[in-house]
């Protein structure tokens, strides 16, 4: 069967008119792998050309795409471009930057795309989960941005595609779409859909379930053959629920796909397991892994993630937190967004002022709903979510930028060095916008219930204008919320994160003098390492009094918790005990707490006694 059965298909049920009449179609084949090249055919006799006076066309691939927030420049990828007439003739073609310019109606054409996962650039790299791999016989990551370029002005028509691939690869998508031999066939509504909804090919390993009434599913390619799929699926599977919950049940989608490609690194295993390694071994890894654009990229239908595999369960840890945010994102910006996103230019793009929305509260959603859910309780949200949000957004110059100033300008400098705060102040930015719409509004409505209330005015399909966002969001709590977007939002006032807790009855300082909790440790002399992904730190060094009589090498389960606990510490005298590993054998010293005079940094706590009003605004924000 071929490709243009399923165009009739999608143009029956279409109905287009103007510009949007005719179909982007393109075949690419898998099967013929060119020194990291795969060829690309478009059937331009489909898309309806208009005949413009000066007889030129253009065909661009994107400058950037939606979530990566930075200049990647698809077209550099793109070799031996070629274009034909009706007649089979070919047309001249002039290439800059990420245009290239037809000269004559094209009937077809045919180019070959690089990849960029192999790719020696500096300038502009490509973040691995927004690139594409092409890997004969074993992994095509498509990216759609790095394959499949578009005529100027037709974004909006609807898409087809048909890869011919092994018979042994499977192609896994968001995107609907059929198999027939060799060949799998992909639809899409236009082309930004197209480029929302990535594909996999690769031998399968997939772990599908349903969340909210839409098939979730999860594609796993890993270099050393580990099979991963249903191991990621129970680490995630209990996050998942509670994202079901936060968000009753109601997902904006019907499908929805986790690709993730795994990297092996095994060879490094010692580095995580805190093994003795040559030192070799190390500059090895420092060089292997420089550069390396380990993470993951969120769309509307889909997730892409490019992590490695350093042995044991490390690929594991932490699966769960990345996949919650990224998965948040069906709530923003799928399901609000402004213009700038859902009409995005591919060729010169404009960035929205608000990735305090897109980034910052999808991130506070990702902890606040693990809480919400039951996942974690309010003590380890405090002490390890929320402090350590505190501790890396004051890392960021507020007093030179506001959050708006550096979205909309995050492509340039000196706003690009600054987007990693969308994550950390953006999501303290959250948590506090939060308290204060619950104290504005007396518990009726939280950040949450906004947010749902936005998403059901726009949805998808409908695009805010982004000057106006911030008034409608202050129309449906109150006017005094207004002067917490002027402050910290649109201006660059510092956050008010110590007035705030207050309100939920949390103490925070910033700097704190006074009393301090001995660490039996490291206030006794010793010294430490940690172990990556392991709960033990390791005496490098005894000291003079060695109190607890322990020897270089011994392994102490870590104890931090047991020190800082939410109302900030253990009463004074209490017995506690240092869990020992040597040599394979286990024991236990005891001690017990002690206190002096000292000083933290980023010090929070619940307060004992706080007032009737700051319980009940706490026991709003932390309910489920």
């Amino acid at each position: 069967m071929k490709i243009k059965l399923l165009l009739l298909a999608l143009l029956a049920t279409l109905y287009v008119t103007g510009q949007n009449k005719g179909v982007h179609s393109y075949a690419i084949d898998l099967t013929h792998v060119v020194e990291d090249r795969v060829k690309v055919t478009v059937d331009a006799s489909l898309v309806q050309l208009s005949n413009p006076k000066d007889n030129q066309y253009k065909f661009h691939f994107p400058a950037t795409i939606p979530g990566t927030y930075a200049t990647l420049d698809y077209g550099r990828f793109i070799q031996d471009f070629k274009a034909y007439n009706t007649g089979g003739q070919p047309l001249k073609v002039k290439h800059k930057g990420n245009t290239f310019t037809i000269y004559g109606k094209p009937e077809r054409i045919e180019y070959w795309a690089d990849d960029t996962f192999d790719a020696r650039i500096r300038k502009n790299k490509v973040f691995e989960p927004a690139g594409t791999n092409n890997q004969e016989r074993t992994n095509f990551l498509l990216n759609a941005a790095g394959y499949f370029g578009f005529f100027e002005g037709k974004e909006a028509l609807p898409v087809a595609l048909e890869i011919t691939k092994s018979p042994s690869l499977y192609g896994l998508s968001a995107l609907e779409g059929y198999s027939y031999g060799n060949t799998q066939n992909f639809y899409a509504r236009d082309y930004h859909h197209f480029l929302d909804c990535p594909i996999m090919v690769s031998k399968p390993d997939t772990t599908s379930f349903k969340l909210g009434g839409a098939k979730v599913t999860i594609g796993v390619f890993t270099e050393n053959g580990r099979e991963l799929s249903q191991e990621i699926y129970e680490q995630v599977e209990t996050s998942m629920k509670a994202i079901e919950a936060f968000l009753e049940g109601n997902l904006p989608v019907e499908n929805y796909a986790f690709l993730f490609y795994i990297k092996d690194h095994t060879e490094f295993e010692g580095l995580f397991s805190g093994q003795e390694i040559k030192v070799g071994t190390i500059i090895k890894a420092i060089r292997t892994l420089a550069g390396k654009g380990f993470g993951a990229l969120e769309h509307g239908n889909s997730s892409v993630y490019y992590l490695p595999d350093f042995g044991g369960t490390t690929v594991l840890d932490g699966m769960a937190d990345v996949c919650i945010h990224e998965f948040f994102h069906i709530l923003t910006p799928l399901g609000l967004h402004s213009e700038e996103i859902g009409n995005f230019d591919y060729i010169n793009p404009k960035m929205s002022q608000h990735l305090w929305l897109y980034e910052g509260i999808t991130e506070y959603f990702a902890g606040i709903s693990q809480l919400k859910g039951g996942v974690i309780d309010k003590e380890e949200y405090i002490q390890s979510l929320l402090r350590g949000k505190i501790r890396s957004a004051d890392r960021y110059p507020t007093a030179k930028m506001s959050f708006t100033e550096m979205s909309e300008n995050v492509l340039k400098n000196p706003y690009k060095k600054q987007y990693g705060q969308v994550y950390q102040r953006g999501a303290l930015m959250g948590a506090l916008l939060d308290i204060r719409i619950m104290e504005l509004t007396g518990g009726e409505k939280d950040l949450h219930d906004i947010i749902l209330a936005l998403r059901d005015v726009y949805g998808p399909d409908k695009s805010f204008k982004d000057p106006q966002i911030i008034a409608e969001f202050v129309a449906l709590v109150h006017s005094d919320l207004q002067e917490f977007f002027d402050d910290y939002v649109s201006g660059r006032n510092e956050l008010p994160t110590k007035e705030y807790l207050n309100k939920v009855g949390i103490d925070y300082d910033r700097r704190y003098a006074g009393p301090v909790v001995v660490d039996p440790l490291r206030d006794n002399g010793y010294k430490t390492r940690g172990i990556r992904s392991t709960d033990y730190i390791e005496i490098k060094n005894i000291s003079k009094e060695n109190p607890y009589e322990l020897e270089k090498g011994d392994r102490v389960q870590r104890y931090a918790d047991e020190l800082e606990t939410a109302y900030g510490g253990p009463k004074e005298g209490s017995p506690l005990v240092l869990l020992i590993e040597r040599n394979g054998t286990k024991f236990t010293v005891p001690y017990n707490v002690a206190y002096t005079t000292g000083s933290k940094k980023h010090y929070i706590r619940f307060q004992r006694n706080p007032t009737a009003a700051q319980s009940a605004l706490q026991k709003l924000w932390f309910k489920n």
